[in-house]
């Protein structure tokens, strides 16, 4: 299946709008309004459709003197396009059974024909067009539950659709994809940094610790210097000590000394 331009998918909505509106004929003259409004046709125009080989664009004759050739070769450039894009729109959806024309209305025109008017025929219409215009423009057209699927889904066909839902399952993916990584690269940073951290928390507490070392050093040094002081007590406690022994000692021989001295003569005179 082919794309659509915006100017088809402008049509085939207004076919689908037709379709579902009470009371409205969807056929070709009823759909050219997408383009020229409630007119159906610019104004001071109509379509004149005798037969398969007489289609011609009759313009209204006061206009045409007002406006001159160039004006209704724009008229006529830009209802030709317009006319070959409906048909080969209808012929295309014809074919692949996306909508079907039938019937022959019995219609004359196509655009508002004002009776006390004076027209004067223009052949601008390509001959091959011709024919094309007259069938699509008598046929009422029924607009296919595929062709109604095609509008709501934005004309895109199931393979654009499928292409669409596997882009979208690998963009998932991709995104999961990139996730993962994003958290494995987060893991490798977590890696690095941690030890640089607690190497860089170990370096503070380091440079801290001269500083606490010549604390405890100065509490030894005040614990020796105690220490010290205290030999020194018992040292000075010792030598009270001994000097209190030494003195002692010294009064045992006093006392001592005096005894001896009685007992020599009482030897003496017993002899």
């Amino acid at each position: 299946m082919r794309a659509f331009s915006n100017l088809e998918k402008q049509l085939v909505r207004r076919m689908i709008e037709l379709e579902d509106e009470v009371g409205s004929l969807n056929v070709l003259g009823n759909i050219l309004d997408s383009f020229y409004g409630k007119t159906h046709l610019p104004d001071h125009c109509f379509i004149e459709l005798k037969n398969e080989r007489d289609v011609s664009i009759q313009v209204r004759d006061h206009a045409l003197n007002q406006n001159g050739l160039d004006w209704i070769r724009e008229i006529d450039e830009d209802i030709s396009k317009k006319l070959l894009t409906v048909v080969a729109l209808f012929q295309y959806l014809e074919d692949e059974k996306l909508a079907y024309f039938v019937g022959d209305l019995d219609f004359n025109s196509l655009g508002e024909v004002w009776s006390d008017t004076k027209y004067i025929r223009c052949e601008f219409l390509d001959d091959d067009l011709k024919p094309l215009i007259f069938k699509y423009s008598r046929k009422k057209i029924f607009v296919s539950e595929t062709l109604r699927i095609l509008e709501e889904n934005g004309f895109k066909t199931d393979e654009e659709l499928r292409h669409e839902e596997e882009v979208s399952s690998m963009k998932k993916q991709l995104g999961l994809t990139q996730v993962a990584l994003g958290i494995t690269f987060l893991g490798l940073l977590i890696l690095i940094f941690i030890p640089i951290l607690v190497t860089s928390s170990v370096e503070i507490e380091k440079s801290d610790l001269p500083s606490a070392l010549a604390a405890v050093e100065k509490q030894l040094e005040r614990i020796g210097d105690i220490e010290e002081d205290s030999n020194k007590i018992i040292g000075d406690l010792e030598s009270a000590i001994l000097s209190v022994q030494e003195t002692i000692n010294s009064l045992d021989a006093f006392k001592s000394k005096p005894h001896n001295q009685k007992m020599q003569p009482t030897a003496d005179g017993g002899g």
